[in-house]
């Protein structure tokens, strides 16, 4: 397919790989880490390619079907799938609903964004075409298209609270059938939104439909021994501490670096957080006796966020000084990130490997001199995050009980 081998070019020097000096025809490509698989990665990431540039038409069509109100509608559905309304609702189910489903859908919801992250750091593959696509969220261009978070969390989320639901709750024949009816309804309407937003291709969507349901088949058969594991095994909070940071290590880290790892970064604190608030509360049970229902304790959460980012910024960036590390925020510098759109210069690395002899230019975010210091950003929200966590499952109920505000 032609359009599978244009490129993205980007004017900048970075230094090249070279593959002949004998010719001076210079190609840039989009490396990705599964490139380093060989012809296998290569063809993989071209066959991807072509899947979401069939998706084009399609999304043109709908786009042609746009107004306002369809649009508010679609921004208010694409809301049930963003951080703003899981963070609530973790919140409600923890405190308020069931205490074990809300930490399960916390844990669940980490390993989702992790998964997510990772395919689409190690394939580095674009968002649709703009144009003839118009996005209404160009935020969304700061990380790669497939798969799609929305798509994974909203296969995950609705339908391990149906299946939680079938198991552990006593409803009636007609509370089910409406409880079903809102999990398909925000489900589908989560996913489809994406589309008509034009931030998603179809191929997105289905490959991000399919992870979440081969991750949710798994964890139905696991949650529960995790959620013992966590809540009554030895050295939990050294392990989780371990184990993040080593899933933390192994993700892929493509030169052209986008705001993928920066979400997974965030998610991974939460987990950890939780995990750790968990541990704690399962062991000194008789002291975190109720749990406040009200809207108290997301502001107390929204309150530790903003306090730990900027403790943690002076902290860390003291330590930094201290030890003499460069460092810099890549949330301070204006289009830091690599702007994942396809466009007609997108270009993957051939699938063969080249007998015509040519130098390929690897298309890189950000110059050398940045990109040998440490992104502070990482460690700051890591910990803020595991804060946020900490306080949502342990913190809080604590305060609660410390104040007299137990019901």
């Amino acid at each position: 397919m032609a359009t599978e081998s244009e490129s993205f070019c980007q004017t900048d020097d970075e230094s090249c790989e070279k593959l002949s000096d004998s010719e001076e025809e210079l190609e840039e490509c989009i490396v990705a880490p599964i490139d380093k698989l060989g012809v296998v990665g290569r063809w993989m990431r071209h066959r991807l390619l072509g899947s979401i540039l069939m998706g084009t038409p399609p999304l043109v069509a709908i786009q042609r079907r746009r107004s306002p109100f369809r649009t508010t509608i679609m921004k208010i559905n694409s809301f049930f799938g963003t951080e703003e309304f899981y963070t609530p609702l973790v919140c409600l189910m923890t405190w308020v609903i069931d205490a074990k489903l809300g930490r399960l859908i916390c844990f669940l919801m980490g390993i989702g964004f992790y998964v997510a992250g990772f395919v689409k750091n190690l394939l580095c593959l674009p968002r649709p075409s703009n144009p003839p696509i118009v996005p209404l969220e160009p935020s969304s261009f700061e990380t790669w298209g497939l798969p799609s978070h929305h798509a994974v969390l909203g296969v995950l989320i609705p339908w391990y609270i149906w299946l939680y639901s079938l198991l552990h709750f006593n409803f009636s024949q007609w509370q089910f059938i409406t409880l079903f009816a809102v999990i398909v309804l925000w489900s589908v309407s989560v996913m489809f939104s994406r589309l008509y937003l034009g931030v998603h291709s179809p191929a997105d969507i289905v490959v991000g439909g399919i992870i979440g349901c081969i991750i949710l088949s798994i964890w139905v058969r696991a949650d529960n021994f995790l959620d013992r594991s966590i809540s009554f095994g030895n050295n939990v909070i050294p392990q989780v501490i371990i184990y993040s940071i080593i899933l933390l290590a192994v993700h892929p880290r493509p030169e052209a670096e986008t705001n993928s790892f920066f979400e997974t970064v965030c998610m991974t604190g939460v987990t950890v957080g939780f995990a750790i608030g968990r541990s704690t509360i399962a062991k000194h049970s008789s002291i975190f006796k109720a749990v406040m229902e009200s809207a108290d304790g997301y502001a107390l959460v929204m309150i530790t966020r903003a306090i730990c980012k900027e403790v943690f910024m002076f902290l860390i960036s003291l330590a930094y000084r201290v030890v003499d590390i460069e460092y810099f925020s890549g949330r301070k510098i204006t289009n830091y990130y690599f702007h994942t759109a396809y466009s007609s210069s997108f270009k993957l690395p051939p699938v063969e490997d080249q007998k015509s002899k040519r130098k390929i230019r690897k298309v890189k975010s950000r110059s050398e001199n940045i990109r040998t210091k440490w992104n502070i950003d990482y460690p700051v929200r890591f910990l803020t995050y595991a804060c946020m966590g900490w306080m949502c499952i342990c913190g809080n109920p604590l305060l609660c009980h410390s104040l007299g505000l137990t019901l």
